[in-house]
């Protein structure tokens, strides 16, 4: 879990209505969170530590009592719905509760949806199921049966940002990149796609955000990120260079 991270969703006014929900004993079964997409694995991570318990038994952001339906990259089939609900029925191995996460879930099938529709509504007593998105696109029947709460960024991270031009700023991006985790330098290269889209730069835009993708699905280091990052838009290294080998 990535504390510069953790920190920005402690911060949202969603993170502080789960918490006060879970403080006054009045956590929901079936909740629904809106978060942007760099920030969904700590996010979990972090609903599932005040839901299953703070221990030892967490590694890599998974915990034996917590079932994952799809992942960041894709929404989960029909298949992997029905298993959920399966796997959320069984007793908790460690924990008082079991923990079921939906990814994507703004994009689930309609079949999917409604393999879902009532456990959602009716969990296990011990279960728990979180719907999580970078979208408030859920279908109304799923929409209608949970909890939705929003993790926002501060305002000053959702600004439009210039990408560096020239050495001198090429070479203090590099330098404060260092200090920074993975996920803020995906926020950061975000804000940049959003100028490059303002300019009309749609080329560059798309690139920033095909490689944001590649960066999230295959967890690239910092230091990596920062050589493609410098190849594609300071050297100009073609793209199929660089995405050829990503991908």
């Amino acid at each position: 879990m990535n504390p510069e991270t953790a920190v920005l969703i402690e911060a949202s006014g969603g993170w502080r209505e789960l918490t006060a929900a879970a403080e006054e004993n009045r956590m929901p079964q079936s909740v629904g969170a809106v978060v942007p997409r760099v920030m969904q694995e700590t996010f979990a991570e972090m609903f599932g530590r005040m839901v299953l318990g703070d221990d030892n038994l967490w590694q890599d952001g998974r915990h034996p009592d917590m079932i994952n339906a799809g992942d960041i990259s894709s929404p989960p089939v029909i298949d992997e719905c029905r298993r959920l609900q399966g796997e959320l029925a069984l007793h908790p191995l460690s924990a008082k509760r079991r923990l079921a996460v939906v990814w994507n879930a703004a994009k689930l099938s309609a079949e999917s949806s409604n393999s879902l529709l009532k456990i959602t509504e009716e969990p296990p007593a011990h279960g728990i199921i979180l719907f999580i998105s970078d979208e408030d696109k859920f279908i109304p029947t799923i929409k209608s049966r949970i909890w939705l709460i929003h993790v926002d960024l501060p305002e000053e991270m959702m600004q439009p940002k210039a990408m560096p031009e020239g050495h001198d700023e090429w070479a203090a991006w590099m330098e404060n990149a260092r200090k920074s985790s993975p996920e803020i330098l995906l926020l950061e290269m975000q804000s940049w796609e959003r100028t490059l889209v303002q300019k009309n730069d749609y080329k560059r835009a798309a690139e920033i955000d095909f490689l944001v993708r590649i960066i999230e699905q295959k967890h690239l280091s910092v230091p990596l990120i920062e050589d493609i990052v410098f190849a594609l838009f300071k050297e100009g290294v073609p793209d199929e260079q660089i995405f050829g080998g990503l991908w």
